[in-house]
C-alpha cells in the first residue's frame, strides 16, 4: 500500500486536473468580447468565409481588431468542423492546452525537482488561481491557455538543453518559439529575456550562449514567425501596420480602453487572487529552500529570474489586464508546489513510519484544500464563472426556449460577436434567423463599414434583449409581444407607428 500511495495521490490529483478543466466547460454563454469575437473568426474560417486561411474574418472581412497570428482560430475551426457549431468546439483548444500544461510540469517534476508529485502540485497551484480559471484563461476560447503551454515549454526545453547537451530539448525549445508567437505574435517572446539573463548567469549555460545551434535554431522559430507577418500583408494588405500600432506600440506606450492600474498592478493581482491568496505566501519560503539546495539551486533561479523579468516588462507597459500575468503563474507555481511536495516529505521523514506519511499527506491537504474547493465552485457555478453581464449577452439562453420558433430577427446595436455567433449557428441549422443591426458598424469593428439594416415590415418577428433596440422598435413600430423572459423578448410588428 506505501508503494502505491503516490500512484494513487497522482491519479486523484489527474482526476481533479480533468474535472476542473472539463467540467460544464460549454454551458456559459461566450464572453462578449474576445471570446466570441475569435468564435465568430473561427466560425468564418471553418464555414470558409474567410478571404484566406492565413486571415482570421469579421463579416467576412479581415479582422483588423484582432492582429495576432491565427494558430488558435486554426485550432477552434477544426474542432467546430470535427464537434459541430457551439462551445465545446470554441473552448476545447485551451482546455486541451491545460491538460498538456499539467503534463508537462508533472514530467518535470520527475526529471528535475525529485518527484512527479512535486510536478503535478504545481500544476495544482496553477489551477488553483482563480483569475487564470475565468475569462482569458485555462477554459475558455482565447489565446492565453496555448500561450502558457507554449512559453513554460520554452523555459523547461531551455533548462533541458542546458542541463543535458542534448540538441533535441533547443529544436524543442525552438518550435516552442515559434508556436508561441503564432499563438499570441510578440507576447511569444516575453520569457526571453528572462531566459537570456539567466543564460548568462549560470555557467553551463554561458558555455550554450557560445554555441551557434542557439542562434539558428530560435533565430528560425522567429523568422518563420515573422514571414508569417509579411505574408498576411500580402493578402491584406495595410496589416503591419495595425500591428505595429497594437503589438509594438499601442498597448504597450498608452493605456488602451481605459485598462490602467499602477505599477504594483500584477504583484496585487497574484498576492489577492481569491485562490492564490492561501499559497502565494509560500513562495518565498520555498525559493529560498531551493537556493539552498545545489540539486535545485539552478532551476530555481531560472524560474525566478525569468518571472522577475516578465513581471517587470509588463507592469511597466501603459495597459494593465489581469490575464496579461498569466504567463508567469506556471513558474511559480512549480515552486511553490514543488516547496510544498519537499516540505511535506522533510516532514514524513523526520517523524518516520505510517505517520510521518500521514503527517505529509495532511500538511498537502491543509494547504491546497481550500483553493481547490474554490476553484471546484467556480467551474460548477455558473453566476460565478460568466464574467460577462447577462444584460449583455441573454442571447443563447432565450434562443434554446421552445416558444422562440423561427423565422425571426435578432436585433443589436452594432457590436455583439456573441449574437454574430449564435444567429450564424441557427443558420446553419437551417433555420430562418437573421441578424439585425439599428446601428452601423464600422472603425475598428470592421474593415468594411457594415450598414443598420434594422428596417421591419408588417408581421416581421423580432428578437430583442437590451433597452436601446427596445425603445429602437417601440419609437417606430407597433408591437405585439409573443413570450419574453424578462430579459429578451420575441415581439411581431403590427405596423408602423404615426
Amino acid at each position: 500500500m506505501a508503494k502505491r500511495l503516490p500512484k494513487i495521490l497522482l491519479g486523484l490529483l489527474f482526476a481533479y486536473f480533468a474535472f476542473v478543466i472539463f467540467a460544464h466547460l460549454d454551458h456559459p454563454q461566450l464572453e462578449f468580447y474576445d471570446e466570441a469575437r475569435r468564435a465568430v473568426n473561427a466560425l468564418e474560417m471553418a464555414r470558409g468565409e474567410a478571404p484566406s486561411f492565413l486571415t482570421p474574418s469579421y463579416y467576412g472581412e479581415p479582422d483588423h481588431w484582432g492582429t495576432k497570428p491565427p494558430l488558435l482560430v486554426w485550432c477552434q475551426a477544426i474542432f467546430l468542423k470535427i464537434f459541430g457549431v457551439g462551445e465545446l468546439a470554441i473552448r476545447l483548444p485551451s482546455a486541451l492546452a491545460t491538460v498538456a500544461l499539467c503534463l508537462l510540469l508533472t514530467w518535470w517534476g520527475k526529471r528535475d525537482w525529485g518527484s512527479y508529485l512535486a510536478g503535478a502540485l504545481g500544476a495544482l497551484v496553477v489551477l488553483c488561481n482563480w483569475q487564470y480559471m475565468g475569462n482569458h484563461g485555462a477554459r475558455t476560447g482565447d489565446f492565453d491557455a496555448l500561450l502558457v503551454l507554449f512559453l513554460t515549454s520554452q523555459v523547461i526545453f531551455f533548462w533541458r538543453w542546458v542541463k543535458t547537451a542534448e540538441l533535441k530539448w533547443l529544436y524543442l525549445a525552438g518550435g516552442a518559439v515559434f508556436l508561441a508567437g503564432m499563438t499570441k505574435g510578440v507576447a511569444g517572446g516575453f520569457l526571453l529575456p528572462g531566459i537570456g539573463l539567466w543564460l548568462l548567469v549560470d555557467k553551463a549555460g554561458r558555455q550554450r550562449l557560445l554555441h551557434p545551434a542557439l542562434y539558428l535554431v530560435i533565430g528560425s522559430g522567429i523568422a518563420l514567425v515573422i514571414g508569417y507577418y509579411f505574408l498576411r500583408e500580402q493578402v491584406d494588405p495595410g496589416y503591419l501596420d495595425l500591428v505595429f500600432d497594437n503589438e509594438l506600440g499601442g498597448r504597450y506606450q498608452e493605456t488602451n480602453e481605459n485598462h490602467r492600474g499602477p505599477w504594483y498592478f500584477y504583484l496585487d493581482s497574484l498576492v489577492t487572487d481569491y485562490g492564490w491568496r492561501y499559497l502565494v505566501g509560500l513562495l518565498i519560503p520555498a525559493l529560498a529552500y531551493f537556493l539552498s539546495r545545489p540539486l535545485f539551486r539552478r532551476q530555481a533561479l531560472l524560474l525566478a529570474l525569468t518571472s522577475t523579468c516578465f513581471l517587470a516588462v509588463i507592469s511597466l507597459a501603459a495597459t494593465k489586464l489581469y490575464w496579461y500575468q498569466s504567463p508567469v503563474l506556471p513558474l511559480l507555481g512549480m515552486l511553490i508546489g514543488a516547496g510544498v511536495y519537499h516540505l511535506a516529505r522533510e516532514l514524513k521523514n523526520k517523524v518516520g513510519g505510517p505517520t510521518g506519511k500521514l503527517v505529509g499527506i495532511a500538511l498537502v491537504a491543509g494547504l491546497m484544500i481550500s483553493p481547490a474547493v474554490l476553484i471546484v465552485y467556480r467551474v460548477t457555478n455558473a453566476k460565478s464563472y460568466q464574467e460577462t453581464p447577462l444584460r449583455k449577452a441573454a442571447f443563447r439562453d432565450f434562443m434554446r426556449r421552445a416558444d422562440v420558433v423561427p423565422p425571426y430577427a435578432v436585433l443589436i446595436d452594432n457590436y455583439h460577436p456573441n449574437a454574430h455567433f449564435y444567429v450564424a449557428r441557427e443558420r446553419g441549422k437551417g433555420h430562418e434567423v437573421v441578424l439585425r443591426r439599428r446601428l452601423p458598424l464600422g472603425g475598428f469593428l470592421s474593415v468594411a463599414e457594415q450598414p443598420a439594416d434594422a428596417v421591419f415590415r408588417r408581421g416581421d418577428r423580432v428578437m430583442i434583449c437590451h433597452t436601446s433596440t427596445w425603445d429602437y422598435l417601440f419609437k417606430r413600430y407597433q408591437l405585439q409581444e409573443i413570450t419574453g423572459d424578462g430579459r429578451c423578448k420575441l415581439v411581431e410588428i403590427r405596423g408602423n407607428r404615426d
